[in-house]
């Protein structure tokens, strides 16, 4: 039987592949919304991370209440289990951009199949945010849009206060804002056509039929190009959220990635002799990645602002008369491959690895499946380098937590450069970024400090809390 798992995350930071997941909650329901289980996890905080005192400060768990917590190894078990259920569609706000992108780096550093949630046994995934972006558009009226600064926010506990959804819990505490969310769906269900169309845009087959379904009616010399709207949280509320595109092809190197010009630009990227083409951006899009596509029928067309669609006219208008560069600009976007990074971390390493091999699975379920106090045995016993490398940090992580002399030497100089304050100690991401370590978050507590004026208890409490941990680390 089908069921939609509502699920959220409170996290120590921003970053996927470095910061942890600290507590997830999830509750299954029907398809009609009705609730049949709920879960709730805690997970201690990590001796690898430095904790980001802005998120702290947000969610507003104490080091007492993870200390309660389980280690990320069993977590991490205990998710993929949850998520994995057969025909389960998870759902989360703004997800596939936060949350499962966390989900999909747990899985990956704790030695499990980082993707079999979106696609295997009849598992596939679902964000709500974007079908809020498009109630928001196209049926204002059947919520009530908070504001801040004059502005409507898609913030969902603003959202939830607006409209009176019941909850148990505080605003950023991870049940109440799974509660918050399926209040928010069951508004948006109301409209069930509405609902079940905007449903299909996270079906990948139905998503690319209704795409390739589109008619290309932009003509550039012998080829010819699809005009879409594209709906997204991103282009903000000046622009109604939406955007003319023009759909440049498919990435060569990555096959699931189809390339996306905005047209509502000033200066459209290539065209000015001041933009090298490596200077120059692309929207790429994956199916069922939450990014509306619809075709660029009048009743669509007219929700944009007149600027928008001026400036598509102009730009487009330009492609017509400057394709040599029109054409380079699109070979170049197609071809492009994201740089190799030879340093960098092990957690970081999922897209740049790519997918477990069927040897490298092998020995993950090897793994898994090995008692605990033989765990150390198997791991010298294995042949890839990358799952060794993987599963030495989980043993380090989860299990010599109380043995320190256990801990592997690279583990202690991990741990040493996340202390140090030297540019060359800093540990490599895979977006070019890096993990966020001890020195920056000095630097954000005094700038807490500064601007710190909270009369709240429990906020001085914490704020007193990650001082001390932090300077201590």
């Amino acid at each position: 039987m089908k069921t939609f798992l509502f699920y959220d995350i409170e996290t120590t930071g921003l970053n996927p592949a470095f910061d942890q997941i600290l507590t997830f909650a999830a509750i299954r329901t029907d398809l009609q919304l009705r609730e049949i289980s709920r879960q709730s996890l805690t997970i201690q905080l990590r001796k690898d991370i430095v904790p980001s005192p802005k998120a702290f400060l947000t969610h507003g768990l104490t080091y007492d209440e993870l200390a309660l917590g389980i280690y990320e190894y069993e977590a991490a078990l205990k998710i993929h289990n949850i998520v994995n259920t057969p025909e389960t569609i998870s759902l989360g706000y703004n997800s596939l951009g936060f949350d499962d992108e966390f989900l999909r780096f747990t899985f990956y550093r704790n030695l499990l199949d980082p993707y079999s949630h979106q696609y295997s046994k009849g598992c596939s995934r679902v964000d709500i945010l974007p079908i809020t972006v498009v109630y928001k558009v196209f049926h204002p009226d059947d919520i009530n849009w908070p504001e801040t600064n004059g502005k409507s926010s898609l913030k969902l506990d603003l959202i939830s206060c607006a409209n009176n959804f019941a909850t148990t819990g505080r605003a950023h505490e991870a049940m109440n804002d799974v509660e918050s969310l399926i209040e928010l769906s069951k508004k948006l269900c109301q409209k069930k056509d509405i609902w079940r169309y905007c449903l299909d845009f996270f079906d990948k087959t139905k998503e690319e039929a209704r795409i390739k379904g589109i008619n290309h009616e932009f003509h550039v010399q012998d080829r010819s190009f699809r005009i879409c709207i594209m709906i997204s949280l991103s282009f903000g509320s000046k622009v109604n959220y939406m955007a003319p595109v023009i759909e440049l092809g498919q990435s060569l190197p990555y096959k699931n990635q189809s390339l996306w010009l905005r047209l509502d630009s000033e200066v459209i990227p290539g065209f000015g002799d001041e933009l090298d083409y490596c200077d120059t951006y692309a929207i790429r899009k994956r199916p069922g990645d939450g990014l509306i596509i619809l075709p660029a029928l009048d009743r669509f067309w007219r929700r944009m602002p007149p600027s928008s669609k001026q400036l598509a006219d102009e730009n487009l208008e330009k492609i017509r008369k400057q394709p040599k560069k029109f054409f380079e600009y699109v070979q170049y976007h197609l071809e492009y491959k994201y740089p190799y990074i030879p340093d960098i971390d092990p957690d970081a390493g999922l897209y740049q690895e790519g997918f477990f091999s069927a040897r490298e699975k092998k020995e993950c379920e090897m793994f898994h499946k090995t008692e605990r106090d033989q765990k150390y045995g198997i791991v010298e016993q294995m042949q890839s380098p990358r799952i060794k490398t993987l599963a030495k940090l989980i043993l380090d992580r989860n299990f010599s937590v109380d043995s320190p002399q256990a801990k592997s030497r690279e583990y202690q100089s991990h741990l040493d450069r996340l202390r140090s304050f030297s540019e060359e100690h800093k540990i490599k991401g895979y977006r070019g970024d890096t993990k966020y370590d001890r020195h920056q978050a000095l630097e954000e507590l005094k700038e807490l400090e500064g601007a710190f004026l909270s009369n709240d208890p429990d906020q001085k409490r914490m704020m007193s809390w990650l001082n001390e941990y932090i300077k201590e680390f």
